[in-house]
Order: structure tokens, then C-alpha cells, then sequence
């Protein structure tokens, strides 16, 4: 499940299914009259309104009436740094198998019934959260909860199921072993969080994936499903009152333990160069050094900055150097990527071997260029105008709201963050943004990585 709309604001179970028996006339009355006094008060700016089911879950709604069709997106702490390092790869697993089938249903009865009523399902596991996602149409929504219902609370993790879904994952680790971009992205994240939780994969590698058992998986959604650490975000066509009842058939039965305790803080990345030969025409370069979290208040800023070094292959100022002025790299960019325990500021190129020297210097000069001398107002403006432009057009499909409304909680934007957004980017100024450069950017505290066969080039001491 990919949730791209927010990337530019830059997340023991029984196998036995219980079901929800129906509710009498006068039950489903009383919680009517009990949902209604939980929705909470008038909508803000954006028609984002807070819902408490009568069991007490809460959903952010964002209601659209256009096309009839819902879309729940949630998300639970703790993702695969509640595994174990041995068993890397568990979380996603368990994440997968979570569609194999569930209740009554094996794999194939399972995926029939979502196709045959045009119903979507989908969960993912990441480093510190396990995250879910339905799309139905409004006619489907009480057999698509269902569904969802089943597939957190009983899910079958069949054998054979298990085995294939176990062996594609092993075959997919194999071939990362041959691509440069995945051992120079792995290179990195071992390099620079050695020592901390989050030098473990998430995928797994040959060696962890085989170890792995059904029991793993059941012990990692045991800890992972809680309705403690529950956030849900909802958009589409659906009244307050209706959602109240469908998030208690979804997620009520689910277990109350405590969330996970916090992730240690990510210490100092270090420094450097790191040459992995590799035989190929071109080499791949990641590099980049720690970032800052979401909370902070510099957060929109540095995203401003971030653009202008980095952000698009044909605006920024690495892409106009590399690739429009010289040629040298089909694509280049730089992120900031936030995290429980810290943040990152990461980028990647790939250029032919004797010319890697070359963008290297480039990429070191432009970054110091940019932290001594700050940004241009011209850059400030195109920044801004692009960071506020492209959030709306991000929203293109109700599952990216709803993923957008759970990331506002995780994050704890408030509901007014959503029309707020564009005067937060218009307040930043030139001389702001300059103070931001020169907070974030450090070209002596880039690690770098080369994966390939770069001409001139050599591993640092």
C-alpha cells in the first residue's frame, strides 16, 4: 500500500473467527443516538470531521458524495522492529498473509469474493507500523468490512499459502543480491544506523527468511493489533453515524494491549565513502546524512530547501547541474524522509563509471553552495508554489485521502492542518530559508555510497 499523497507533507490472535451477530431494532437505535452525540461538533475548512464509534474507536471522515464509494485506511504501531532480527522479514510476511485467506475462507474463496465484488484489501508492514487499507463500493461496504473484520481477527495463515508467499519473498531477496540499487541502499542503512533497530531490513534477507514459521507471524500480529495503537482515516460516501457501527464490526473484537514502547533515538550517522565494485556500465550513488523529524517547527521549510536541492530532476539545482547542463545522469534527486527516532536526508543518482567522480563533485559542491549562500527568492517561490501546487493533485483517488487523514493523526497535525497547509509554505521567506540550509545541510557529514565500477574513485579511510 503506498500512500503518496502524504509523502509531500513529507505508521496472539485466535485463528477462530468471531462473528458479529446482527443487531436488534432497538440496539442499532441506541447506537445511533449514541453515535450521533459522538461525532464530533461541525466540520472544519477541509470537511474533515472526528467520529467515535459507540465502543469508543475514532475515525477521522472526510465525507464525499460524488461516487459511491468508501475508503478506510488505518494504520497500528509497531511494525517489523518487533521482530526479531533473525526472523527479519516476518512483519512483511505477515502483512501478505494477511489476504490468504481468513474465517471460513482459504486463500482462493478470500481473493474470489473481493474480486467478485470489486473490493480492495491490502495491508503493509514498515519499520514501526502495520497498515491496512479497504476500498468498496458503498453497496459492498457491509461485506468488505466483513472481510477486513476477518482478515485481523482470524486469519487462516494456511500452510501452503505460507509456503508460497515464503518462497516468492526468498526469490525476491535473491535478486536484490544482484541489483545495485538495493546493495547501495543497504549498504547505507547498514552503515548508517549500525548499532540501532533500524539497521534490520524489513524484507529479509536468504539467511532470515527460510527460519521463519507460521508461529512468528502469529506472535508478531499478536503484538502488533492493538486497538490502543488503532488510527483510521475515512473518506467517501458515508454518513457519521453509519461509520460508527462499521468501525465496531471492523475493528472491536481486535485486543486493547499497550503500543510498543518508543524507538531509541537514531545517534550521529557517520561520515564517508564506500565503494562496492560491482561489473556493470553505469554506477549507482546514494547518499545523504541525518534529517529532522516531523515535529519540528522547521519541518515545511525544510522542505523547501530540500526541493531546491534535490527535488525534481529538471527544477532542482542537482538536476540542473547533472542532467541539464552536463548530461551526466538520466535522474538525480534528494528527500527528507521523517521517523519515530529521527529523520533522514537522502539522494540517489546513477550515472556511466568515468563520470561518477565528476557528479560526486558536483553533489558536494551544490549541497555547500547551498548551506553557505542559501536559496534565491526565485527558488523560494518555485518551491512553494510547487510543494502547495502538487498536494491537492496528490489526492486523486478517495484510498489517498483516507491514507492522508491517518498520516495528519500519526503525525498530529490537527484537522485544520489540511486547508492551513498552504499559508504554512507561503510564510516561509528567503531569509528563513537560508537559516534552514545552513541548519541542515552539512557536506562534511554526507555518507556516500557507489555500487558499480566508478573510474577514479576509492572507499575513504
Amino acid at each position: 500500500m503506498i500512500r503518496m499523497a502524504f509523502g509531500l507533507l513529507l505508521v496472539a490472535l485466535s485463528p477462530v473467527a468471531l462473528s458479529l451477530g446482527p443487531l436488534s431494532f432497538g440496539t442499532a437505535l441506541a447506537a445511533d443516538a449514541k453515535q450521533a452525540e459522538n461525532a464530533s461538533g461541525p466540520e472544519n475548512a477541509a470537511g474533515i470531521v472526528e467520529v467515535v464509534s459507540p465502543s469508543g474507536i475514532r475515525a477521522w471522515l472526510r465525507q464525499d458524495k460524488s461516487i459511491p464509494l468508501l475508503a478506510i485506511d488505518f494504520q497500528f504501531a509497531g511494525g517489523s522492529l518487533l521482530v526479531p532480527p533473525q526472523k527479519a522479514g516476518a512483519a512483511t510476511l505477515a502483512a501478505t498473509m494477511l489476504n490468504e485467506g481468513a474465517g471460513n475462507r482459504d486463500a482462493e474463496a478470500f481473493r474470489r469474493v473481493l474480486a467478485d465484488n470489486s473490493i480492495s484489501i491490502g495491508f503493509s508492514a514498515g519499520r514501526e507500523s502495520l497498515s491496512g487499507s479497504l476500498v468498496a463500493l458503498v453497496e459492498h461496504q457491509d461485506l468488505a468490512v466483513s472481510l477486513l473484520r476477518d482478515a485481523l481477527v482470524a486469519p487462516r495463515l494456511d500452510a501452503v499459502a505460507f509456503e508460497r508467499q515464503r518462497a516468492g519473498m526468498i526469490t525476491a531477496a535473491r535478486r536484490r543480491l544482484k541489483s545495485p540499487n538495493s546493495i547501495a541502499y543497504r549498504e547505507w542503512r547498514e552503515t548508517a544506523f549500525a548499532g540501532h533497530p533500524y539497521v534490520v531490513g524489513t524484507a529479509g534477507t536468504e539467511e532470515t527468511l527460510p527460519t521463519i514459521t507460521v508461529q512468528d507471524l502469529r506472535d508478531f500480529l499478536g503484538k502488533a493489533i492493538s486497538r490502543k495503537s488503532l488510527i483510521v482515516g475515512v473518506a467517501g460516501d458515508i454518513e457519521p453515524v453509519a461509520l460508527g457501527l462499521l468501525l465496531d464490526k471492523a475493528f472491536s473484537e481486535l485486543p486493547s494491549h499497550d503500543a510498543p514502547p518508543p524507538t531509541p533515538q537514531l545517534g550521529v550517522i557517520p561520515s564517508g565513502l564506500s565503494v562496492i565494485p560491482f561489473p556493470a556500465g553505469q554506477s549507482v550513488s546514494v547518499f545523504g546524512h541525518g534529517g529532522i523529524k516531523r515535529n519540528d517547527p522547521d519541518w515545511q521549510v525544510a522542505l523547501v530547501v530540500s526541493q531546491i536541492l534535490g527535488g525534481g530532476t529538471f527544477t532542482s539545482r542537482l538536476g540542473l547541474e547533472v542532467r541539464e547542463k552536463r548530461g551526466l545522469a538520466y535522474g538525480i534527486g534528494v528527500g527528507l524522509s521523517p521517523s519515530a527516532a529521527g529523520g533522514t536526508m537522502l539522494g540517489r543518482t546513477a550515472t556511466r563509471n568515468e563520470a561518477v567522480k565528476e557528479v560526486l563533485q558536483i553533489i558536494a559542491d551544490e549541497w555547500r553552495r547551498l548551506a553557505d549562500e542559501g536559496p534565491t527568492a526565485k527558488e523560494v517561490d518555485d518551491a512553494k508554489a510547487y510543494l502547495i501546487g502538487s498536494f491537492p493533485l496528490s489526492l486523486d483517488s478517495t484510498g489517498a485521502i483516507a491514507g492522508t487523514l491517518v498520516q495528519m493523526q500519526f503525525y498530529d497535525l490537527g484537522r485544520s492542518y489540511w486547508t492551513e497547509r498552504p499559508a504554512l509554505f507561503e510564510a516561509v521567506t528567503v531569509d528563513v530559508a537560508k537559516r534552514v540550509a545552513k541548519r541542515i545541510l552539512d557536506v562534511d557529514g554526507l555518507l556516500t555510497v557507489v555500487v558499480g565500477q566508478p573510474a577514479g574513485v576509492t572507499s575513504s579511510p
